[in-house]
């Protein structure tokens, strides 16, 4: 069931009268079951199943909750509720109680209707506020202050992954740096306003030139184990793991996102399985490359940001970094760089951050007289640019960050370690690698963490330190 977003006291207070009104009624109307409230869901999954008196308790559970914290407020309120609706008493009957007339009774009880709507809305805020922030905590923070060009784009999938039916699974494509896993990590902020999900699992593919189908889905099966299962014995044989990972999924609607995907070959075989374990849970999936379709599934093709908003970027970023002639930036200078790099967001941020360093003109001229025509080659010829341009320390410090897990970074402790550089070496390291959009910034602001890009990592792996070749 699909919760409202935001509920208010107008929207409530009709359907807790209806609620009240169908206290002893199975028959009632859908509304006086509270179903969009999360109280109801969580009173729901506590039973066996969807019978009708099931779902009239949950409701009746939830109006008592709210007339116990009602009594602590207004006892005379509550009593006349309770009279009146859980007793079955007629308002003249409730009148005589209270030896008052009919029209006092019925504004006492219209007053206790109103402050029992307030109570319920208070817990149910208080419901809310918990899973919004259990499941935001599973996210990584973004590493992204502001998204260009994706708005339309954005609505379309939260509206697909809100669907109560097909498509089961959403493959978001396009190359690398294009912006991906920046769409999906908004799509589910979006989404867990929504409550529509009991648990948001977010999960990364490792990459890994030697490890494919099969094993891909193995791994997968087993992280969603450990967050589903967190006491299953690590003997559980993977047959079993995976039955009882499916019936978790088909038990409560879960939005599994898995990040990360590359070659074709796993994006389909991961495709072709995961069907079997969705419905009502779904998969959103980012992925280089686009497989062919399946049922229930839905190809995007994520494109690269139009001119207008590469423009945007272009801009913000510069300000952000301080490369204040590019902030200010006209339309023919931003359509300049649009037209030697194209919309690709990551390639422009370091083109942008290149410019710190050297001359945009000759940036651009370099590019052009390159003659990259694949983004792979782009990417290698803007690194490779970049890396002659940086600090002793930075490049000492950048070439270690492969070591480094790319989905939550590392602390600037870390760092010193893996790099050998002291304080005084670190910092600026650090800073230039930022302003260069050769590091990622994730954390907090009382405990930062850094990663890198996962171009940027194979950059350095196969370009700078050789490691494929080192590591057979």
């Amino acid at each position: 069931m699909l919760a409202t977003p935001d509920i208010s006291p107008e929207e409530l207070q009709p359907e807790i009268q209806a609620a009240l009104r169908a206290w002893r009624r199975l028959d009632g109307p859908t509304s006086s079951l509270l179903a969009n409230l999360l109280l109801v869901q969580e009173k729901r999954q506590l039973q066996v199943d969807d019978s009708p008196i099931t779902l009239r308790l949950a409701a009746n559970q939830v109006l008592l909750s709210g007339l116990a914290a009602l009594q602590k407020q207004d006892a005379e309120g509550a009593q006349i509720l309770r009279w009146r609706f859980q007793d079955n008493d007629t308002l003249l009957m409730v009148a005589h109680k209270l030896n008052a007339s009919y029209d006092q009774a019925k504004r006492l009880q219209s007053k206790a209707v109103h402050q029992l709507t307030s109570v319920i809305l208070a817990q149910e805020a208080a419901v809310r506020q918990s899973r919004r922030q259990s499941q935001q905590a599973t996210l990584e923070p973004p590493t992204y202050d502001q998204l260009y060009g994706i708005t339309a784009t954005q609505q379309i999938l939260t509206k697909k992954l809100l669907q109560p039916e097909a498509p089961w699974v959403i493959a978001i494509t396009g190359m690398g740096g294009i912006g991906k896993t920046s769409l999906a990590d908004a799509i589910v902020r979006t989404i867990i306003e929504h409550f529509y999900y009991e648990q948001i699992i977010w999960l990364h593919v490792q990459a890994d030139n030697q490890v494919r189908t099969k094993a891909i889905l193995d791994d997968l099966i087993n992280q969603l184990a450990r967050r589903l299962y967190p006491q299953m014995s690590a003997t559980t044989q993977p047959e079993q793991r995976q039955v009882q990972v499916r019936q978790a999924l088909k038990a409560m609607p879960s939005l599994i996102v898995i990040d990360n995907l590359e070659a074709e070959a796993e994006t389909a075989y991961l495709l072709a399985h995961l069907r079997d374990l969705a419905e009502p849970s779904k998969f959103l999936l980012t992925s280089r490359t686009h497989p062919p379709g399946q049922a229930g599934t839905f190809h995007f093709p994520l494109p690269e940001l139009k001119e207008a908003d590469a423009a945007q970027l272009i801009r913000y970023h510069a300000q952000s970094i301080g490369v204040n002639d590019l902030a200010q930036a006209t339309e023919a200078e931003a359509s300049q760089i649009y037209a030697a790099v194209g919309g690709n967001p990551l390639a422009l941020k370091l083109v942008v951050g290149l410019s710190a360093a050297l001359p945009l003109p000759h940036v651009l001229a370099d590019l052009v007289q390159a003659q990259v025509r694949q983004i792979e080659g782009m990417y290698r010829h803007i690194y490779w640019q970049a890396w002659h341009t940086l600090q002793p320390d930075s490049q000492a410090l950048l070439q270690a960050m492969p070591l480094a897990d790319g989905r939550i970074g590392i602390t600037p402790e870390q760092m010193q370690t893996i790099s050998d550089l002291d304080d005084r070496q670190l910092w600026p390291a650090i800073n230039e690698l930022v302003h260069r959009s050769l590091l990622e910034v994730r954390g907090t602001t009382w405990q930062r963490r850094y990663s890198i890009h996962q171009l940027t990592d194979t950059f350095l792996r196969t370009e700078i330190v050789h490691w494929p070749q080192e590591t057979g």
